[in-house]
């Protein structure tokens, strides 16, 4: 229950997750772009997480190879 009123205070305050919401099309997209990123990557922060999904080509992702 807390969740879904964290997403609902996203949805109407915060400009950053509506424009991420926006360019995803749909909440389930944007949630699995989300994952995909955790999965992947370490993100600093939550803002940090929105600002890479909407401005992916700003960022520089160095890859790690495991032995």
């Amino acid at each position: 229950l807390l969740a879904f009123f964290y997403h609902q205070i996203f949805e109407l305050t915060c400009g950053i997750y509506q424009a991420c919401r926006k360019a995803n099309g749909s909440k389930k997209n944007l949630w699995d772009g989300f994952r995909f990123i955790i999965e992947k990557m370490i993100i600093e922060s939550w803002e940090v997480l929105m600002d890479f999904t909407l401005n992916q080509n700003d960022y520089e992702v160095i890859t790690v190879k495991r032995k």
